[in-house]
Order: structure tokens, then C-alpha cells, then sequence
């Protein structure tokens, strides 16, 4: 895979191809007892009857190592989220993404993490429009990002980050539904753990955004959110993470249209090999 990869896409794509990833049987074999029994409920009690759909088997292992909570792997709260999942995601493909991921409003940069270890998504809030793009796109956008990146095994476990690079944001840029579906978004509604959010650079009156802001998170959440200047990321980001940064930030060392033309190019050929 790794070779037909680089044969067929070059060098950039395969900045997106995970490296050392143990293969799904492995991840298995490697569950606790208690952890694969959580998987077993999760997956018995959703195909016992019909439901209009079957997850794939990652599906199950996702929803129960991100069941929402201070415990992973509880069925109780791994089947809210599985009852709630809009199934309609699971067909989201680059290529069906491709004009949103292409607006470079929200995007994965391969390496990019917090001090934490935890791979970091972003996201240029000014580039949303949302008179312009509905907020099923950019909410599908967000979705789809996240989901990618827990299909390795160290986010899907330990959870994710987000960047949110607010440089030139507006009113124009801003809507209660739009900011409430995709604060719910980083909250559980999709199996993913974001353990960080980080807006920086908001401009001065951003505390009018945060009072409408701050009711939709859940107290535990709010404790991830910092809203801080550019000048105190390297205390929130792993050292050197500048050379994985966008160069759509002032520090931002890569260039911004390269990433989300090779993660395209990178997703469309491992979806079609799926």
C-alpha cells in the first residue's frame, strides 16, 4: 500500500499515510476484557435487530473508545451517541468533500500537534461565509476531518486537537445555528475526544461571541478552551510545531494550498482502494 501510495501520488500525499498503524484485528486482539466486551455489546445490540443501517466494525470500536464521559469504553453512553449519529456521515468522501476542503476554511495539517501529543486540526473561521455556504457543508467539513483523523489508532484512543485561527474574522463570519451545531459536533454528537480548543488571535470584541458561546459547552469542555494571542501557542503546541503550521498564520511555516491539495489526492486514492 505504502509503495503503490508513493508510486502513485509523490511525496505530499503521503504526509497523510499513518505510519506504523496496527491493522483493526490487531487493535482487537489487543482490547482488554472488559474493553472488548464493551465492543461486543455496542455491535450485537445494534445488529440483533434492523435498524436501516450496519456500522462497519471500526464504527463499534470508535463509538466505544470515545463514549463521552470520564471513561472510555462505557456502552451506556457509547450508545447514546450511536442511537444519535446521523448515518448520512459515514458516506463523506473527498470527493464529495472536495469544493469545501478546497476553500481552506478547515483542514487537517499532517504533524501538527498540541504539547500534549495530540494531533491537532484547524480551522480559518474567517473563510466561512455563512450567507455564502450552508451550515450542513461546513459542518459536514468538520465531520469529516475529525473522522479521518480517528481512524489512527493514538487520536481515536487519546483524542484530538483544534485550532481555530480567528485573523481577520467578522460578524459576516458568524451564526448562532452554525456556532451551536458545530459546538455540539466537538462535543460528542460523532465519536471523537477533542481534549483541546484553542481560538487564537479573536479580535477585541470576541467577548460578545463567547457569552453566546459558553452556554453551549458542558463545564468539562469549557475547561479545554483557551482563547489566547499567537505569541503563546508554542506553550499549547509541541516544540517545532511551526514547521507544521499553515503559512496562513504569521509563524506558519507550510504552505496552506499544498496541504489540502495532497490530503485530497491522498483520500480520494485510499477511499477508492476501500
Amino acid at each position: 500500500m505504502a509503495q503503490d501510495l508513493k508510486e502513485s501520488l509523490g511525496d505530499g500525499p503521503c504526509r497523510f499515510a499513518p505510519v506504523g498503524e496496527k491493522s483493526f484485528s490487531e487493535q482487537l486482539a489487543s482490547l482488554s476484557t472488559e474493553e472488548r466486551a464493551c465492543y461486543d455489546e455496542l455491535k450485537s445490540r445494534w445488529e440483533k435487530k434492523d435498524r436501516g443501517f450496519v456500522y462497519p466494525d471500526e464504527m463499534y470500536l470508535r463509538f466505544a473508545r470515545c463514549s463521552p464521559g470520564p471513561e472510555k469504553f462505557n456502552a451506556k453512553a457509547a450508545w447514546k451517541v450511536m442511537k444519535n449519529y446521523d448515518s448520512r456521515y459515514l458516506g463523506l468522501t473527498a470527493a464529495s468533500m472536495e469544493k469545501q476542503i478546497l476553500s481552506k476554511t478547515l483542514f487537517i495539517p499532517p504533524g501538527l500537534k498540541s504539547s500534549e501529543g495530540h494531533s491537532v486540526f484547524y480551522m480559518r473561521p474567517s473563510r466561512y461565509f455563512p450567507k455564502q455556504t450552508s451550515t450542513k457543508d461546513i459542518i459536514d467539513n468538520l465531520v469529516y476531518c475529525m473522522q479521518v483523523m480517528v481512524e489512527e489508532e493514538k487520536s481515536c484512543t487519546e483524542g484530538i486537537g483544534f485550532l481555530a485561527n480567528m485573523a481577520d474574522w467578522h460578524f459576516s463570519n458568524f451564526s448562532v445555528s452554525y456556532c451551536y451545531q458545530f459546538m455540539m459536533m466537538l462535543q460528542g454528537r460523532v465519536p471523537v475526544r477533542v481534549r483541546l480548543f484553542l481560538i487564537v488571535n479573536p479580535p477585541s470584541w470576541f467577548g460578545k461571541i463567547w457569552k453566546i458561546m459558553r452556554p453551549m459547552l458542558s463545564d468539562d469542555f469549557a475547561k479545554k478552551v483557551h482563547v489566547i494571542q499567537g505569541s503563546a501557542l508554542p506553550e499549547f503546541m509541541e516544540d517545532g510545531f511551526e514547521s507544521y503550521l499553515p503559512d496562513d498564520m504569521e509563524t506558519g511555516k507550510v504552505d496552506a494550498d499544498a496541504i489540502v491539495s495532497d490530503f485530497i489526492a491522498y483520500r480520494k486514492f485510499v477511499e477508492v482502494k476501500d
